[in-house]
């Protein structure tokens, strides 16, 4: 398949038509739940709920790049098993209706986002409600609790499911396959959304064994299970601080490297994008991508231990210094080998400059003769075409041409074949050219390079 951005008029027009589509169907389904399955007569017990997923929505989280999210669906799973069966579709609903907008959409003065989540947010907790209502026991304190927890978990893996495959679609409408199903650890997320139904399915059987009979209804344990549904978003919250924490140390890494060796400066970041790009164009999922994604930025962190004279030095290397070069490859896990949860990065990035044949120079972790892993091989031939693409110490930029003509010449033995015809499928498709806009001769290229106070190496 085939991954493209949609072109941004198209973009537009689409933007107008699914967003009204969505808001349509999203107030289509509000009105008919209030119409036909009425509003909760427990009306003050599900405003506290409303305010508590209200509160819960307004400060969601980003745990991935954007893709937000929240513990709403305890909030949901607990609200629909408290207020009971037969009043579960109605509020529900109109609870979730209330996430219409976010504090970002005000700001940014968005039309498009409130207006499409409004459907989507509709049609999964209508899901959601309708599992609940088919499945909950007529009386929630006479069946077990097992039971209960099972049906909030099922319940949240229908609602959430349909909801990320409903935002899937979309965005693939909308703005292209380029955004749509990047985002990494998705499985995940699911999984832990399934969780948190499991967790709201348990605090409604709580609430409704042990809370009536009371004198209020709202009493020491709806406290409780309101104070558990507001820790829950601690979860999400440390999830995107670790990955704030990490894409902190990666930058600080990069930072460091560019530091020593100027003619780094904006390659790594170069190499990441077309790393992603090429990895997207083959269908690879968001997990891989982001691997490929850090292993490409910390994959020259081993010039680091290389002495400062030989980055810059002019004219050939010799072959002991080739050599010394060449363990940049190797520095890498010298320098993160006790970050546990960079080692899968440092094995695809140390094999950048192994060969598809199994040649070339590998890492620590595999040994010659030994084929790298696709997430190594697609770093190698984003690393090479910008390589190729850009001025360094030694020599002058190829045109784009001829960096595919390198590739090509590559392919099958340096190069997965497959991927090197991806790639050049994916850069002739954009609408940006890299390198040189002409080829110069050695001695041209020399004469400007010297010209410009360049480094120049044959």
């Amino acid at each position: 398949m085939a991954y493209y951005e949609t072109p941004y008029p198209i973009q537009r027009r689409r933007k107008r038509i699914y967003g009204a589509l969505s808001f349509i169907w999203g107030v289509a389904i509000i009105a008919g739940a209030v119409l036909f399955a009425g509003f909760p007569e427990q009306s003050g017990l599900w405003l506290i709920f409303a305010a508590v997923f209200l509160f819960l929505e307004v400060f969601a989280v980003e745990v991935n790049d954007r893709l937000m999210t929240t513990p709403t669906i305890a909030v949901i799973i607990t609200a629909g098993i408290v207020l009971g069966k037969e009043q579960v579709i109605g509020g529900l609903i109109v609870m979730a209706a209330l996430g219409l907008i976010q504090p970002q959409d005000i700001v940014k003065r968005r039309i498009f986002q409130p207006a499409v989540n409004l459907g989507i947010v509709a049609t999964g907790t209508a899901l959601t409600a309708t599992v609940l209502y088919l499945l909950l026991p007529g009386d929630t304190s006479s069946a077990s609790l097992i039971h209960i927890v099972a049906v909030g978990a099922g319940a949240a893996a229908v609602g959430d499911l349909a909801s990320f495959l409903i935002t899937r679609l979309v965005v693939l409408r909308v703005f292209g396959s380029k955004l749509a199903g990047s985002w990494s650890n998705v499985g995940q997320i699911l999984v832990s959304f399934i969780g948190l139904g499991a967790v709201g399915g348990l605090l409604g059987y709580a609430y409704v064994v042990y809370a009536v009979g009371h004198r209020s209804t709202y009493n020491v344990m709806l406290i409780l299970i309101i104070g558990m549904l507001l820790m829950s978003r601690l979860f999400f919250a440390s999830l995107a601080k670790l990955r704030s924490a990490r894409e902190g140390m990666l930058a600080t890494l990069v930072k460091t490297l560019e530091a020593k060796d100027l003619y780094t400066r904006g390659h790594t970041e170069r190499v990441a994008r077309f790393a992603v790009q090429l990895a997207q164009e083959l269908g690879l999922n968001g997990a891989q991508q982001e691997r490929i994604r850090h292993s490409a930025l910390i994959h020259d962190l081993g010039k680091l231990a290389v002495p400062r004279e030989l980055l810059k030095k002019r004219g050939r290397l010799t072959p002991e210094e080739t050599q010394a070069m060449r363990g940049h490859v190797h520095h890498i896990d010298d320098l993160l080998d006790d970050v546990e949860w960079l080692h899968p990065l440092v094995r695809i990035a140390s094999d950048h400059h192994a060969h598809f044949d199994g040649g070339g120079y590998h890492g620590s972790h595999t040994v010659d003769g030994d084929k790298p892993s696709p997430e190594s091989r697609v770093l190698a031939i984003a690393d090479a075409f910008d390589a190729m693409t850009s001025n360094r110490p030694y020599r002058m930029a190829l045109t784009q041409d001829e960096a595919f003509r390198e590739l090509r010449d590559g392919a099958g033995g340096q190069f997965d074949p497959l991927m090197v015809v991806a790639f050049i499928r994916m850069i002739e498709r954009g609408s940006l050219r890299y390198g040189a806009l002409v080829r110069m001769t050695d001695e041209e290229a020399r004469e400007l390079a010297e010209q410009r106070g360049w480094i120049y190496r044959d």
